[in-house]
């Protein structure tokens, strides 16, 4: 019984780890390092031990999933709220490539979030499955959110290996818009014709990215739409997934897993029996015992945090910026000296500018730079007429 454990743990190691023993298929010769995403045409970037950075076609050469060269480190990158910056997904992209090159064991994806943006979740789920020869595994850990929820639950399914805490959930993956009214499902918003289009790209989205890792792309389409009923069936094939009127006479009905009327969402231990999921996982200390690690450095990446508070001071400076700007207004409209006006409109003028710059650099801020642009105009305008009277009156 243990050396069937040991075997089983041991492929379930090598169907993550990244090749880091090359054997050249013609000479034999044998270097010891890792691969990077880093590609030139048919070569690849790999750093060895015996000859540094170096160019190889890895189609000339044999890769084994040993280790053997890695750095013993996981990076840990956490995703702890909604999926709506900018600054943030681009920071993700950035920290994701510069990590994958650094041939850690596997990167560590820690996620709580009830979902977000699917633009921003699209980009993080192509960096994902664009890192090569470098692991990412997610832990869904619980907290504030309770899972990957909604287009959280497109991120897990973009990564190599899924596990949950034991209070966590994975779907509710619909596509919503939000309104006045608060969340809507975006075919209550657009209408049947539209919503369905979108929903049904989305859902073949999420269907892809399980499907790449061996996962049901039916249960991922179920947790986009309500209508999509799923139950488990076993016959001369193994288990399967599917709708019931596509069950055939002689499989056997296992389970149902999604029934029409509500959206697809799976505990911890659903998952895990579905397939969804590999494994729970109390901690991420366990976690990294599970998967050979315990002994290596945990690098925290903090590159998302800092990407927020760069977000949250230039928030800030726009509020103050703001309350300058409208103070200088009224003090323009004001009977004064014209060369306290000017001043006041020249300051303006530089208010205006930072607020451009401000509004160029961090799309987030929803500032509207064509309105910004024509209100600096409206103030250099006026600054020049003001100009022009200040010279009369001499």
């Amino acid at each position: 019984m243990k050396k069937l454990s040991f075997i089983i743990f041991s492929l379930f190691l090598a169907t993550f780890t990244s090749a880091d023993t090359f054997v050249h298929q013609k000479s034999g010769e044998v270097l010891h390092g890792y691969a990077t995403s880093q590609t030139e045409k048919d070569k690849t970037t790999v750093y060895t031990e015996e000859k540094g950075q170096i160019q190889l076609d890895l189609a000339e050469w044999d890769v084994t999933a040993d280790r053997n060269g890695r750095n013993n480190k996981v990076v840990v990158i956490s995703i702890d709220d909604a999926l709506i910056y900018e600054i943030e997904t681009a920071a993700f992209e950035k920290t994701l490539e510069e990590t994958a090159g650094q041939g850690p064991l596997f990167i560590l994806l820690e996620i709580d979030t009830p979902g977000g943006r699917l633009d921003l979740a699209r980009r993080i789920c192509s960096a994902i499955t664009g890192t090569k020869n470098c692991p990412v595994i997610t832990f869904i850990k619980g907290g504030k959110y309770g899972g990957a929820i909604s287009a959280g639950a497109a991120v897990a399914f973009a990564c190599d290996k899924i596990y949950m805490a034991n209070n966590t959930i994975i779907g509710a993956a619909t596509v919503i818009t939000l309104s006045e009214k608060g969340p809507q499902d975006i075919k209550e918003t657009y209408g049947a014709a539209v919503g369905e289009k979108f929903s049904s790209a989305w859902q073949a989205y999420l269907a892809s990215l399980a499907e790449q890792n061996k996962r049901p792309g039916l249960l991922a389409r179920a947790m986009v739409d309500k209508d999509i009923e799923v139950i488990e069936v076993s016959g001369l094939a193994g288990r399967a997934f599917v709708e019931p009127a596509n069950k055939k006479w002689r499989q056997k009905f296992v389970h149902r897993w999604s029934k029409k009327g509500s959206l697809l969402t799976l505990t911890a231990t659903e998952a895990v029996n579905s397939t969804v999921a590999d494994k729970i996982t109390d901690s991420r200390k366990q976690l990294l015992v599970d998967t050979d690690a315990a002994r290596a450095e945990i690098v925290m990446d903090k590159q998302i945090q800092r990407a927020r508070k760069e977000l949250k001071r230039a928030l800030g400076q726009v509020e103050r910026i703001r309350k300058s700007v409208d103070f200088k207004i009224k003090q323009s409209k004001h009977r004064q000296p014209l060369p306290k006006v000017l001043k006041i409109y020249r300051e303006a003028q530089r208010e205006f500018k930072s607020l451009i710059r401000l509004a160029k650099t961090y799309p987030d801020l929803n500032l509207d730079v064509q309105q910004l642009e024509e209100e600096l105009n409206s103030i250099k305008a006026a600054y020049q007429q003001t100009k022009i009277e200040s010279s009369r009156r001499r």
